[in-house]
């Protein structure tokens, strides 16, 4: 097995490159003030390797300062899924009541929003945790589905989210439901409609 590295291990290494990457990054624009037609490509270079090095960097940085493991998370995700055993375990297949949005990415974003909790968060501070720009945010509004308490609003024209209390909406449960039943590809439509019905969840919303 394959040890992963600690983020304290991922910082030392790659601390002194992000520094090396900035210094270049800082000489290569000072060198492009008076550039008139220069080719720009050792500039882009410089850019993009800076803004990979740095973006890894910062978010070892991050982790560290999180725990590893949040017991909190873990306990709010055991609850949801213990509801949901509970109204469905008789009446959809067992397959289907697994709860979404266990892992690791969910538990950094969760973690960074507890620390926070009733305040806001940048949009672009979760990304950093989760090193990605596409899909942040995504998993962000998949925690609201699951029933967190999770607000997405601008401040200063700043895309926010806040964590505004620890406590879960089990209201979302039919929803959680009805959306592993009707994204299940073993299940033909008919065989979907008639376990909805079964749980008296309804096909739409």
């Amino acid at each position: 097995m394959i040890n992963q590295k600690s983020p304290e291990d991922v910082w030392r290494q790659l601390q002194p490159d992000a520094r090396h990457a900035l210094k270049n990054l800082l000489s290569e624009i000072l060198d492009q003030e008076d550039a008139g037609h220069r080719d720009p490509q050792s500039l882009f270079e410089a850019y993009t390797y800076a803004k990979d090095i740095t973006a890894r960097a910062v978010q070892s940085r991050m982790l560290i300062h999180l725990p590893s493991e949040n017991q909190k998370f873990r306990e709010l995700h055991a609850a949801i899924q213990h509801q949901m055993n509970s109204r469905y375990g008789e009446v959809i297949p067992a397959n289907l009541l697994k709860i979404p949005y266990g892992g690791q990415t969910y538990e950094r974003l969760f973690s960074l929003l507890q620390e926070n909790l009733a305040q806001p968060v940048p949009a672009a501070m979760l990304r950093i945790v989760t090193a990605d720009d596409v899909h942040t945010e995504r998993r962000a509004r998949e925690l609201r589905e699951l029933g967190f308490d999770l607000a997405w609003y601008e401040l200063d024209g700043i895309s926010v989210y806040e964590l505004r209390s620890l406590d879960i909406d089990f209201n979302m449960i039919p929803s959680i439901a009805r959306n592993k039943i009707r994204r299940s590809k073993a299940l033909t439509r008919s065989e979907k409609l008639r376990i909805l019905e079964r749980a008296g969840i309804s096909k739409n919303g």
